[in-house]
């Protein structure tokens, strides 16, 4: 079972950048937005005002402030922390196809905070989102394949979603996506992407360096296999450095 964490900080970025319009929507300036006041206030730690804008925006049916407000019940910011009001929030958001509340409403069914633990239904929720491009939901969707929760087993398909939220440096997913191919090793390629992928994930992420299985892969590959797997590791440190990542 996946502990699930509110980034906040996150959830700010994204909603600042519009994620759920289409790339190139705008040109030039972003016009202003209902909720660019209640992202102000956020971004300078001022939930109560943060709180006050979005509640009229959300009760209009506006999905970023329904989505916003979402996450402040859910972290506890500026309101008590309720993660049944957040879930329902998310809920209204998600229906407009918001892609992000139905990221985290979908990863509260995953984990069972604010709702009944459901696993299909999580998947329901993550399916859009992952499709999007979102590696949170790229991640636990690409775990309940591997698990089986809420979807028939299918190791093909838990590599693929954890591979795909792994190169957005999704350390979580680095991790499974080294173990899962590990298990596989079906050919010298899944050797070299599961050393590469488990030594990623231990140098990006101090809890994964303490759970990583890198050790015992390590082991198993050839000198050519890592030597191949740390010029991967390279390559994907310079995408993410000139992509901002």
């Amino acid at each position: 079972m996946f502990r699930r964490t509110v980034r906040l900080t996150f959830a700010i970025l994204v909603v600042a950048l519009l994620l759920d319009s289409p790339p190139g929507a705008h040109a030039g300036p972003a016009p202003a937005r209902p909720t660019d006041e209640a992202l102000g206030a956020m971004q300078r730690g001022d939930f109560k005002t943060a709180v006050d804008e979005l509640n009229p925006l959300a009760a209009k049916g506006d999905p970023n402030a329904q989505f916003m407000l979402g996450m402040l019940y859910d972290a506890g910011n500026g309101v008590a922390q309720d993660r049944a009001v957040a879930a329902s929030w998310y809920r209204k958001a998600a229906k407009q196809k918001h892609l992000l509340a139905q990221t985290y409403l979908g990863a509260l069914y995953y984990s069972g905070d604010g709702v009944k633990q459901d696993y299909a239904e999580a998947a329901r929720w993550l399916r859009a989102p992952a499709d999007g491009g979102i590696d949170m939901a790229q991640f636990y969707l690409g775990a309940m394949y591997a698990r089986g929760a809420g979807v028939e087993v299918d190791h093909s398909a838990a590599i693929g979603w954890l591979s795909k939220a792994a190169a957005q440096r999704n350390t979580r997913a680095m991790g499974m996506v080294a173990t899962e191919l590990f298990s596989r090793s079906h050919d010298d390629q899944d050797l070299v992407d599961a050393y590469m992928w488990s030594h990623l994930a231990a140098e990006l992420d101090p809890i994964q360096a303490t759970t990583s299985a890198r050790a015992v892969i390590e082991r198993y590959c050839s000198s050519d296999q890592k030597k191949k797997a740390k010029k991967a590791m390279a390559e994907w440190k310079r995408q993410w450095s000139s992509s901002g990542l």
